[in-house]
């Protein structure tokens, strides 16, 4: 009897050994520190609930009944899977390394500065997130949540778009919806001349489609060539660079030429060439906003 009883004691002292062991693992400091490196960069985020995103510079992103852009309080067309996919990148990114609880701001590029990101849900703001520096080897990045001392580092891949231009929001097509299909007719007054040399003059080209075979002629040489049909194929689906922005100069009264485009709707869509800029970007608008294409981008939008 007695020994069971030493047996019991001892089993029972070998248990809470290993209980406190357990607790001790569980608790420590080091090990909550390393549970918390593994944990997401934005607790309990969910994409869904997500009803914009404000970045710094002026860039608001906003949910409706879609998704819209704003550029320092001007609304430009959004690429809607451009946002659809950063809100997906978020939800992977990780606390990948507790860097300091008590940092020196300065160090991490955390005092001034710095890039913010406030994702917002319907109660208000669900995460406001402060993007420093990047690290030695360039693929991380220093980030810390307004109102909490932790400088954490995690991959920069979701920061990288924080230093770029509204544009990266941007729908930059000259004519969404557009199909080919839907082009009868193709116009241009004026003369543009690119860096290296190469004229572009008038041309007013026609749609014909005979026994399901689709051509264009230039109206005004009577020609048409097999180069033609593909070049007439591809202009529904031009992207330009960039939009102009609220901060670039006015736009010249000066005007070098004239696109106009007949869609087989009736409606038309009309594009204006302005002199080009000192980096040799050709401004051009279609009346509603103003962009910037460079000379290979003249040469898609052109005949020549």
């Amino acid at each position: 009897m007695e020994y069971r009883t030493k047996i019991t004691a001892a089993s029972a002292v070998l248990g809470l050994l290993a209980l406190t062991a357990v607790l001790g693992f569980v608790f420590s400091g080091q090990q909550v520190v390393e549970r918390q490196s593994q944990a997401p960069l934005f607790t309990h985020y969910s994409a869904a609930e997500v009803t914009g995103l404000d970045i710094s510079g002026g860039i608001k992103l906003t949910k409706g009944t879609d998704w819209s852009l704003e550029y320092q309080g001007h609304p430009y067309p959004i690429s809607k899977d451009r946002i659809l996919d950063y809100l997906s990148t978020l939800a992977s990114q990780k606390r990948e390394r507790l860097v300091s609880s008590n940092p020196d701001l300065k160090a991490y590029g955390l005092d001034t500065g710095f890039k913010t990101l406030k994702i917002l849900g319907k109660q208000g703001t669900l995460f406001e997130i402060q993007v420093g520096k990047i690290n030695d080897l360039g693929d991380k990045v220093y980030v810390r949540f307004a109102g909490d001392k932790k400088v954490w580092e995690t991959d920069r891949s979701f920061a990288r778009t924080l230093d770029l231009s509204f544009n990266t929001w941007a729908d930059l097509s000259l004519f969404p919806g557009r199909k080919s299909t839907d082009l009868t007719r193709i116009a241009f007054e004026g003369r543009v001349v690119t860096q290296d040399k190469s004229v572009y003059g008038p041309f007013d080209l026609v749609r014909s489609d005979t026994a399901g075979k689709v051509s264009w002629e230039n109206r005004l040489g009577k020609a048409s060539t097999d180069g033609m049909t593909r070049w007439a194929n591809q202009v529904a689906a031009f992207k330009f660079n960039d939009f102009a922005s609220p901060t670039d100069p006015p736009r010249s009264s000066i005007v070098l030429g004239t696109v106009t485009l007949t869609w087989a709707d009736g409606t038309s869509s009309q594009v204006v060439i302005g002199p080009p800029d000192s980096q040799h970007r050709f401004r051009c608008t279609d009346g509603t906003l103003d962009f910037w294409i460079n000379d290979w981008m003249i040469s898609q939008l052109l005949y020549k």
